[in-house]
């Protein structure tokens, strides 16, 4: 019986480790989590406590955070302008303050750690105990086999009986603490010694040391300095939070207050020690490849055997350890491949922290206005970028692995699962899409961020898998910098749509569909019975759809179908290329073992071309059937604008993505290596010939009388049909990419189905007895390329421009940051409810209007009133004729600004106050113009009247305040 042959060790440089951008992951997070929450907590120091704008503007805090998003949305000027003046958030710079005295007081710490940890009293220098030098020629010969520059600098704790060592200190300067019995185990047991010393070697070589204390010194500071003092602030707070009216809706917010600084200590002790972990396993490699006996790793030590519950409790207990179990160790040394996996509780802390990142750094400086624009942005391409460095990394790695080892490559779905299930925790941690309710108001739109997380990982794996097999470079590093840089693009633009839209539908953002054919009725001259179906599905996708065509998501989208065709272009190579080489460790010019040849040549890309040639024409078909329906109903020619023309791209829209749906799910049937990717590149390509299609049709539109739709005569019209095209082409270029995805996740849990069921029945015919049912045939490894290089880089030349180009028009069709701004939100929220509250919350809410502007402005019209009372009483005492226009219009024109503000003004949370205010309002008004009027047109009367106007404005204030006065005693309920 023959042996099944070894698969071939992967050195584990052969790709970077990763574990510098998990490092540098873990310091971001703790640098803008300590900014975030010493600024909230300053935030609530420096306000006065309440909801004071909120309830002035007629919200409840204790109805939720839909309510109060509604109310604020519906007076969204008015309550700014409140904010800003009575609740002014602390100053903008203490959330960047605080991170850089974090780092101060790190700085100081990390210099010091050293000299505590070899203080006089525990540790001795190596110069007192090793009089005759011999263990320091050890230690220089072993720092030699390492290859670093310097000797270390070497101390001794001689009350330590373990047989180890530490390293510590910094790269520049490590400092080596040897253990008393690792002295006297040098000359009972030299290789142990020897693998000891290599081993706290590879740290340094490796880089470990800087990053494992500055990381160290950061988190006990950020205790120290952040968790500590929030805490403080938060425990002694509580008790005056539970007395208040508003705890119900409080209750929420105040608890995942308190449970985030524990979160984060889990956090970072869990995501640290699985990096230690992996960096100690690296280690062990480099000792052994240093010449380090694998024996001096043969400890004994317990592992994990036993029933269920105790190896479940072993795994558990083995996630917050920082150094891996021996037995964990001695599988590594022997085959390094669980270095190359991808592991559930990384990739889930990895979208964890992100999300965090990315929902604390967003109300950060620079959060509104026109810089908000861009910081929000920044916080969210830095967010998805250090996500995409840990998560990316590791899945080439492990497709890079799979390929070179002959290994199943994994398809990334588990590990993006896990990551978005790590990014859809993290928004439940944070006071976001839920503020004042435990849970968010649509839990159920978070499945979107388990989609997005298993999208982005299964192209990331299936990039790898192209460029691994396609690379014939000697490293293999341009191409994963490439590739990762493509994936964080896809991913900064996940995470921009979802801080804009996402994160406001499952909070319950309440676009109504009234509202949104509100919007259609005023931009599209929409009447209800105009096509009212139509209108409710274009009110129901909006919220959906908006923001899917920015210029960052069209780039994204761009990347991912055009960079994999680049992979076609490369010349192949004639056999393994130098960076396989190094990482199976074979020598130049020595073959690969039988089957082993890899990386193997691509698949051909003209497999491709009949999807492409067919599906194509099928988009020019759809078009110009749509073209027909909306002509049995064309409107006069007055008329064809607004809804008809709305209708008309809708339904292009509609019939171009669903060809290229059709395009996709014909692609990727066949293919099996690479489903994901040909469905994006079919998909795309058939869509911008769609395009082009849809732009011809449009330009002769009026020629074929079937197919009128705008026009009825027929002339060559390029510039409005490329406008009507332009309008949707970002969204045909976007919404192709989700039906290719769709497609091919539809194709490949078809083919698990089937698969599946074929094992079932082979099952049971091996349990009958009979024949074994025949299983599905495996792929045969890809042929070469066939074709020539050039005639392959014209083509994708060509499709990458037109590509480019057309991204780029649809991009353009934005315009500036400014021009992106969406529509009043007045006009798609519907407005807050007047929902019954109690006594003492209508108290709060006529107090807090009272007392943050009605006051005021009541002040200003009786200050007004007053002088303009004076000034008639003078005039009549100089005689009838000496009313003085300079001295009058000022008077008039105040009290008309009076009226204006008040308008601009909450409505009163009080249906009586508020007859009366809106009557003060009219009167108030109406007496400026006709005032000014009077004085401008020398009419007496109507000047006359104006000051029956003024005294009708007056009574009203009065009634406003007398009412308002009866709600506070508690007398108006």
């Amino acid at each position: 019986m023959a042996v099944p042959a070894a698969p071939p060790r992967v050195d584990e440089r052969a790709l970077g480790a990763g574990t510098t951008v998990r490092f540098v992951l873990l310091l971001v997070l703790l640098l803008v989590s300590s900014g975030s929450m010493m600024q909230f907590a300053a935030d609530r120091l420096s306000v006065k406590p309440g909801y004071a704008c909120l309830l002035a503007a007629g919200g409840d805090p204790n109805e939720g955070g839909d309510h109060a998003t509604a109310v604020r949305a519906a007076h969204h000027d008015a309550y700014q302008a409140c904010v800003d003046r009575y609740e002014p958030a602390a100053p903008w710079w203490l959330n960047l303050v605080w991170p850089v005295l974090v780092v101060a007081v790190a700085v100081v710490l990390f210099r010091c750690l050293p000299a505590w940890k070899a203080r006089r009293g525990r540790t001795v220098p190596l110069e007192t105990i090793d009089h005759d030098g011999g263990i320091g020629r050890r230690v220089a010969e072993l720092a030699a086999v390492a290859g670093l520059t310097r000797i270390p600098r070497i101390v001794v704790d001689p009350a330590a009986a373990s047989t180890g060592a530490v390293v510590f200190g910094s790269n520049r300067r490590p400092t080596v603490r040897l253990h008393g019995g690792l002295l006297v185990r040098r000359t009972t047991d030299p290789e142990g010694f020897r693998a000891v010393l290599l081993h706290e070697f590879a740290h340094i070589r490796n880089g470990d040391v800087t990053l494992t204390y500055a990381t160290v010194a950061v988190w006990r500071v950020f205790v120290a300095l952040v968790i500590l003092p929030y805490v403080t602030w938060y425990l002694v707070a509580l008790p005056a939070a539970v007395r208040s009216p508003f705890w119900r809706g409080e209750a929420p917010f105040v608890t995942r207050g308190l449970l985030l600084p524990l979160i984060m200590i889990v956090l970072v002790h869990l995501a640290r020690s699985d990096v230690l972990r992996s960096r100690e396993l690296y280690a062990d490699l480099a000792a052994v490849r240093w010449g380090a006996d694998p024996r001096g790793w043969a400890v004994a030590a317990a592992g994990p055997a036993g029933g269920t519950l105790r190896r479940v409790w072993g795994a558990f207990a083995e996630l917050w350890r920082t150094h891996p179990r021996w037995d964990l160790r001695r599988e590594a040394l022997d085959d390094p491949a669980a270095l190359f996996g991808v592991q559930a509780l990384p990739m889930f802390l990895t979208g964890v922290a992100a999300l965090l990142i990315d929902a604390q750094a967003w109300s950060g400086p620079g959060s509104s206005g026109a810089g908000g624009y861009w910081s929000h942005r920044a916080v969210a391409v830095a967010a998805a970028g250090l996500a995409t460095g840990v998560a990316g990394i590791a899945l080439w790695r492990a497709v890079a692995h799979a390929v070179l080892t002959g290994r199943r490559v994994p398809s990334g779905v588990r590990a993006g699962l896990w990551l978005g299930a790590g990014a859809a925790a993290g928004e439940l941690i944070m006071n976001r899409a839920a503020l004042l309710v435990w849970f968010p108001a649509n839990p159920e739109v978070l499945v979107l961020v388990l989609c997005a997380g298993a999208a982005f990982a299964w192209w990331t794996a299936q990039s790898a898998q192209l460029w691994v097999r396609a690379w014939p470079g000697r490293t293999i590093r341009p191409a994963m910098l490439l590739g990762l840089a493509a994936a964080g693009l896809v991913l900064s633009s996940w995470f921009v749509w979802w801080q804009a839209h996402g994160v406001l539908m499952v909070s319950g953002w309440p676009y109504d569909t009234a509202g949104l054919r509100q919007v259609l009725a005023e931009d599209f001259a929409a009447s209800p019975s105009d096509h009212p179906a139509m209108q409710t599905a274009i009110a129901r996708v909006w919220p959906v759809l908006s923001g899917l065509d920015r210029p960052l998501v069209l780039s994204a989208v761009v990347a991912l179908w055009a960079l994999p065709l680049l992979a076609w272009t490369l010349r192949p190579a004639g056999m393994p290329p130098r960076w396989a080489r190094d990482a199976l460790g074979l020598a130049a010019g020595e073959a690969a073992a039988p089957g082993r040849e890899l990386p193997p040549q691509l698949p051909p890309l003209r497999r491709l071309l009949p999807v492409v040639l067919l599906g194509v024409p099928a988009c020019w078909a759809a078009v110009a059937a749509v073209m027909a329906y909306m002509h049995t109903w064309q409107p006069p020619p007055g008329q064809r604008g607004g809804l008809f023309a709305l209708i008309d791209e809708v339904w292009s829209l509609v019939a171009l993505v669903a060809v290229s749906a059709a395009a996709a799910v014909a692609a990727s049937v066949p293919a099996t290596r690479f489903r994901l990717l040909v469905a994006l590149i079919a998909a795309e390509t058939v869509a911008l010939g769609g395009l082009a299609g849809r732009f011809v049709l449009a330009a002769t539109d009026g020629c074929l009388p079937s197919l009128n739709t705008m026009a009825t005569t027929c002339h060559w019209r390029p510039d409005p049909a490329w406008t009507l095209t332009r309008m949707f082409l970002g969204y045909v270029l976007v919404l192709a990419a989700f039906a290719a995805v769709m497609a091919a996740a539809a194709v490949s849990a078809a083919g698990r189905v089937r698969r599946f069921r074929e094992a079932r029945r082979a099952g049971a015919s091996r349990e009958a007895g009979g024949a074994p049912a025949r299983g599905p045939a495996s792929e045969p490894p890809p042929g070469p390329v066939r074709g020539g290089l050039a005639g392959r880089r014209i083509c994708v030349a060509v499709v990458c421009a037109v590509a480019v180009a057309a991204t780029a028009a649809a991009a353009r069709e934005q315009g500036s940051p400014g021009q992106q701004a969406t529509a009043d939100v007045s006009r798609v929220v519907p407005a807050a409810g007047r929902t019954a509250v109690s006594a003492r919350i209508k108290q709060l809410q006529v107090d807090a209007w009272w007392g943050h502007g009605g006051w005021e402005l009541a002040q200003r019209f009786s200050t007004a009133t007053g002088r303009l009372s004076a000034s008639l009483m003078d005039a009549a005492r100089k005689g009838h004729g000496d009313i003085d226009p300079s001295v009058f219009r000022p008077l008039c024109d105040g009290i008309g600004r009076i009226a204006q503000d008040a308008g601009r003004y909450f409505p009163v949370p009080d249906p009586g106050a508020q007859a009366s205010w809106q009557s003060f309002i009219t009167w108030a008004d109406r007496a400026g113009r006709d005032c000014r009027q009077g004085l401008d047109q020398e009419e007496g009367k109507l000047f006359i009247a104006s000051m029956n106007e003024f005294s009708r404005a007056g009574g009203a204030v009065a009634a406003v305040a007398s009412r308002i006065t009866e709600v506070r005693r508690g007398d108006g309920r």
